[in-house]
């Protein structure tokens, strides 16, 4: 039946290759909005040229910045974008495909000099983040970034490995570890609000989740930072995930289907009438790993399960104002196949769910002035149970940890251009903030309450920065932001500071310094010991990032990048125990009493050579050397758990255009990952000798290196327009190699040698794609 199945999957990959398309020559419309970059005021009369048309090809915007062009042939094009006193902008290779209408915005920068009614510029890369206040360390990513990398599976936190600073050493998650920091110091946000982290099979604070909880579908043009961000954010340590869902088709209905190894994914969007400008976008998927455990074990004794639907409503209010809906919601279950063990039979189930949804109020005022406001409300809960029965006497065991986590949050946002020169922007955030948790344990019956606890806290934060153009090469940007906690009454204050000078054409020089603080998730303040709570006074978490960074042009169309940089981390939360090492830079819940004087260091050096899709081809390639440590209540410096101290990623690809009216894509792409090795901390030999008993050495934590991980990704993927639909078959292959990388380390309790479990073997993921 397996042989089957793989037989009929192969036929119908190879059926899509080869089933060119012998139809006239195919059009679609490319449509978009130009907006001034520092304030997303629309331009009315900008003019849009498509590249290398003969004859030419362009359009003007309308009063609120629209564009229009038609019958652009499918496959790819780039355009140039030009108004009078701002700076030009090219964005090249554009995907354009039968079935769906392309919809870009573009953001112009004003010139300086006013009296130049030109202003020529080189080509310009679209990896410039949408945040025009960020120097150093940030980079945009569009959805056809997710499509593109191999075994991504669409997941903006699997692409995200291939940017220099991020490892990942888990074939299983999609954790992210910047700079050695602990995945959980890291900030996410949605339509400029945060949110719990967007996973499936999380729990907040402490474990990643192996799939994001948003559709590929549903993203619009987002930021990544992974130092010394602006004002703007805070609640951060290590860096922020700044995602913006993209606008639903406002003039036609389109919709999508995608089915393959992972499940079903179903995509609507449209318009609310033709004489009406707001338009809706929905996305439901369903997913069972049960398929693919047919093909190879990914999760041996159990089938997960998950699903999750998201949706965004923009709503246009007038001219100057607009209002936009949105909500995510996804669950996820793994139930453990009973197992057997002698007389024992036990089972475990885990569940987990998490909802965010909000709006964002965005108006015009008549001198441009931006005002934003928005309000959001989130949480998550997950659910643990084991229980274990002997069949011999029929006793019964189990225990459950049951978390909620809830956010009720408000945030009010300005910018003011003050001139071509001068921007100021400046806003407030409240976060309402509630959990509880229960722990118990059950005897025959009878239950018995190990942890019983809920609480609640309040954030403030403010900030206010502006960004000076002093000439059009040399531009500065400084800013401070605020937090104030109510659980320890803890108020941080934090500096930012940004300097960006372009030498000639090619050359860019940045730097980039700033304080950054950041809480613990609730649950860490509030745990009880002994029927105390000894964390609620512990500090926010503060870190200092220090940066300089050069982008060199090196090739028309692609650069390359240094940059070095040092994070100083102080009021870390530590285990107060001389005899513990325990560091909550570990990125693990700490059950113990803690104290705030634990300290952390972080720095290394991140090259990026990278060439731009051209010419029907890309290049990504990464290397990190970094070194990350912390100091524990002994005062003695150890190895964090995140200190893999090297990593390599390659990431390219290569399309070919194919049938005979050249409207079909053919495409290769590979990806490397290399990265050093996870720690582990060895035992207690001297006790184990003595007693047979495994206890780790605390003076050794982290102290074990295991062996490195590499894996190598591949996909092909085809691409067949027709007039009224397009198809899109692929077939990505993660661990292309059939390397097992080490999973864990673990002591056999006899003999005290240290063990390794391994991860996942080569994997497919064949799926099918109909637009129309």
């Amino acid at each position: 039946m397996l042989n089957h199945q793989k037989s009929l999957l192969t036929a119908l990959f190879f059926f899509f290759i080869f089933s060119f398309s012998f139809a006239q020559t195919l059009t679609q419309t490319v449509k978009g909005k130009i907006v001034d970059a520092e304030t997303g005021a629309p331009l009315l009369g900008a003019n849009v040229i498509v590249l290398n048309t003969n004859p030419a090809r362009g359009a003007i915007t309308d009063e609120d910045g629209y564009f229009r062009l038609e019958d652009i042939p499918v496959g790819r094009a780039s355009f140039q974008f030009t108004y009078l006193g701002y700076e030009d902008f090219v964005i090249s290779e554009i995907l354009i495909g039968s079935a769906k209408e392309v919809e870009l915005t573009i953001n112009l920068t004003e010139a300086l000099n006013q009296l130049d009614e030109v202003v020529l510029v080189a080509p310009t890369d679209n990896i410039n983040p949408n945040n025009k206040l960020a120097t150093v360390s940030a980079r945009s990513f569009s959805v056809e970034e997710t499509k593109r990398f191999p075994a991504s599976v669409s997941d903006p936190g699997r692409m995200a490995l291939s940017f220099a600073g991020v490892t990942n050493s888990d074939d299983t998650s999609n954790e992210i570890i910047i700079r050695g920091n602990a995945p959980n110091q890291l900030l996410w946000r949605i339509e400029g609000i945060e949110v719990p982290e967007p996973n499936h099979f999380s729990e907040e604070g402490y474990s990643p989740g192996n799939v994001s909880l948003i559709s590929s579908n549903m993203l619009g043009k987002s930021d990544f930072f992974t130092g010394a961000f602006p004002a703007t954010y805070g609640n951060a340590l290590s860096g922020v995930f700044d995602i913006n869902l993209r606008n639903g088709n406002n003039e036609k209905g389109e919709y999508a289907f995608q089915f393959g190894v992972l499940g079903t994914d179903l995509t609507a969007e449209g318009p609310f009438s033709k004489n009406y400008k707001g338009s809706y976008l929905i996305n439901y998927r369903y997913s069972t790993i049960a398929l693919l455990n047919q093909i190879t074990d990914v999760t041996p004794g159990s089938t997960p399960t998950y699903q999750d639907v998201s949706m965004k409503l923009n709503l246009p209010l007038g001219e100057k104002t607009n209002l936009s809906i949105w909500g995510i919601g996804g669950i996820s279950d793994e139930d453990e196949d009973p197992e057997v063990n002698g007389d024992f039979s036990s089972e475990e189930i885990f569940k987990s769910k998490t909802y965010m949804t909000g709006l964002t109020l965005t108006h015009f005022l008549k001198n441009n002035d931006k005002f934003e406001g928005r309000i959001s409300y989130s949480g998550n809960a997950s659910d643990f149970v084991f229980e274990e029965q002997n069949s011999v006497t029929g006793d019964t065991f189990g225990d459950s940890d049951i978390l909620r986590n809830s956010a009720l949050r408000v945030s009010l946002d300005y910018t003011k251009k003050i001139n071509a020169r001068t921007t100021l922007n400046t806003g407030a955030i409240g976060s309402f903030l509630n959990y509880n948790v229960l722990t118990t344990e059950t005897e025959n019956g009878q239950t018995r309450y190990i942890v019983r606890e809920d609480g609640n806290g309040n954030m403030a934060q403010a900030y206010i920065q502006a960004k000076h153009r002093f000439n059009t090469d040399f531009s500065t940007t400084f800013g401070l932001h605020g937090t104030y906690f109510s659980v320890n009454k803890d108020i941080a204050i934090e500096p930012r500071l940004g300097f960006e000078w372009k030498v000639g054409t090619k050359h860019t020089l940045s730097a980039g310094l700033g304080i950054h603080s950041r809480r613990m998730p609730l649950n860490q303040y509030f745990i009880r010991i002994e029927n105390n709570t000894p964390n609620t006074e512990l500090d926010l978490m503060q870190a200092t990032h220090y940066i300089l960074g050069h982008d060199w042009r090196i090739i028309k169309n692609g650069h390359l990048k240094v940059e070095v940089y040092y994070q100083n981390l102080n009021k870390v939360a530590i285990v107060n125990d001389p005899s513990l090492t325990g560091s909550y830079l570990n990125g693990r819940f700490l059950d113990e009493a803690l104290i705030d004087s634990g300290k952390g260091k972080n720095y290394g050096l991140e090259l990026t050579f990278e060439k731009f899709f051209s010419r029907q081809y890309y290049f990504l390639a990464t290397t990190s050397l970094y070194d990350t440590q912390y100091r524990a209540v002994d005062g003695n410096w150890y190895d964090s758990a995140y200190n893999y101290n090297y990593t390599f990623n390659l990431v390219g690809g290569k399309e070919f255009t194919v049938g005979k009216k050249q409207n079909n894509t053919l495409g290769l792409a590979a990806k490397t990952l290399f990265n050093g090795g996870k720690r582990a901390t060895p035992i207690n030999q001297e006790i184990f000798d003595q007693t047979g008993e495994i206890i780790l050495d605390e003076n050794l934590r982290n102290t074990i290196e295991l062996d490195s991980y590499f894996r190598i990704d591949a996909s092909i993927y085809y691409r067949l327009n027709k007039p009224k639909a397009a198809h899109r078959i692929a077939l990505d292959i993660q661990n292309a190699t059939n390397r097992l990388n080490v999973d864990n380390a673990f002591f056999n309790s006899n003999t005290g040698q240290l063990e390794t479990s391994f991860q996942l073997e080569l994997i497919p993921f064949l799926n099918y794609r109909l637009e129309f």
